[in-house]
């Protein structure tokens, strides 16, 4: 079984005399959904991002070899009385040229900053991007409803302390921080660039709630801003770092359901596919499945994810679902629940110190936000501005562009608000410990 995430900027020396404090807008950078054929040279094609010796952040065959795995059986899911589904690919997205970066967040450590979830995973600083395919036809550009994530992690070694397990899920790490520090100056000298006006015309402020980030809002900022992304990524990011991935996506002529698939590149000698990118279990399910889906008739989500967000310790072991306690999102799609229930239970899985990854199902943290507004809609969404929050059930994006109706656009749920927060308090300690 196995499982497993031209420049003139500021020096990072002179950046850390005296950093201003980051804000969440500078960590979760959300691109507005593009508008036309035209549009998307404000955009970033992933097959455009080159390291610093020009290479590809995303070889093309890594690429092609995830999008093989995304609509293999990897992705199947077997429905109790009804037909398996699995992810398909419409024409054009197998073309990398056509997947775009819609959003980047930028992590202190993966999988959560709290001291309980550190202290069993260790830090694994991150740059994430979140892509999703446009094409264009007929002149008109569309918007598929699926996602990559490309997670490249700052990682300096294994750490010398490691959890004796039947089954490890991934090795606890040590950080490669000097490496983190750096790309982290990057985005703060980029923040600094943009409250002095150097982007368009006027002065940019990153200060307030998560939204589309105010340069890409700016038409005269959006595409110095852009070229700005590009030369950060290509500085600080190589392929090496890419070592975790997942996708989500529908069925190629259904519109659902959505199914979630995670991806490593198997980095364990002792284990076979050395080397190889392929499909993970997910540890909140049985420890074979590999893939999740969730749908709005019938069995609504399955398989049946059986969590451990709710154990009192955390844990590099798997465990067998008889010993996990925890909560899912599934317990609400699947019957009425009262709504002081819809707030607590979504409440956990909001919750980067009780809830990630490697105790939680893809599922619950794609739903939460949703099923909340729908169940409490006087309970306030803090950290998250309304226009990119998500309303519609078909809309299960956690930080990208959306389903909803009139065709997609920005979402930010408040589960990747937590997490920035989480990210913004770790970064700006991190700052002023240099």
């Amino acid at each position: 079984m196995a499982f497993t995430a031209i420049l003139s900027f500021t020096s990072p020396a002179e950046v850390a005399d005296a950093p201003g404090a980051l804000h969440p807008l500078d960590v979760s950078i959300l691109f507005p959904a593009p508008k036309d054929a035209a549009d998307l040279a404000n955009f970033i094609s992933v097959a455009d991002l080159t390291d610093a010796t020009g290479a590809p952040l995303v070889p093309d065959p890594l690429f092609q070899q995830f999008l093989g795995i995304a609509a293999s059986d990897a992705s199947k899911v077997d429905v109790p009385g009804g037909a398996s589904a699995q992810i398909g690919l419409p024409d054009g997205v197998a073309d990398i040229k056509n997947w775009f970066v819609a959003g980047i967040r930028v992590d202190v450590g993966a999988p959560g900053l709290s001291k309980n979830v550190m202290a069993a995973f260790g830090q694994i600083p991150q740059i994430r991007l979140i892509l999703q395919p446009v094409t264009v036809q007929g002149g008109k550009i569309k918007i598929h409803d699926r996602a990559a994530h490309m997670i490249f992690s700052f990682i300096g070694g294994l750490a010398k302390t490691q959890e004796t397990c039947a089954v490890q899920m991934l090795p606890k790490v040590d950080p490669d921080l000097p490496h983190f520090r750096s790309a982290l100056a990057d985005f703060v000298s980029m923040r600094d660039d943009l409250a002095k006006g150097s982007f368009g015309t006027t002065p940019i402020s990153t200060q307030g709630p998560l939204d589309v980030h105010p340069a890409l809002a700016d038409a005269k900022a959006r595409k110095p801003f852009r070229d700005r992304l590009v030369a950060i990524l290509g500085k600080n990011l190589s392929a090496r770092q890419l070592g975790s991935m997942a996708a989500m996506g529908l069925p190629k002529s259904a519109p659902e359901p959505w199914i979630f698939v995670a991806m490593q590149i198997q980095s364990n000698p002792k284990i076979a596919n050395f080397g190889h990118l392929i499909a993970v279990p997910s540890p909140a399910l049985d420890g074979k499945a590999t893939a999740e889906l969730v749908r709005f008739f019938g069995d609504k989500v399955v398989p049946a994810p059986v969590s451990d967000n709710l154990n009192d310790t955390m844990t590099t072991c798997f465990r067998l679902p008889n010993d996990r306690k925890g909560v899912s999102t599934a317990k609400l799609l699947k019957a009425p629940a009262t709504e002081q229930d819809t707030i607590d239970l979504t409440g956990i899985i909001a919750d980067p110190t009780k809830s990630h990854f490697f105790n939680t199902d893809c599922v619950s943290c794609h739903t939460e936000t949703r099923l909340l507004r729908s169940k409490s809609p006087a309970t306030r969404i803090e950290g998250v501005a309304e226009a990119v929050l998500p309303n519609d059930q078909w809309n299960v994006r956690n930080f990208g562009w959306g389903l909803e109706p009139g065709g997609p656009r920005p979402t930010i749920t408040r589960r990747t608000a937590t997490e920035t927060d989480e990210v913004v308090k770790a970064a700006n300690e991190l700052l002023q410990a240099q």
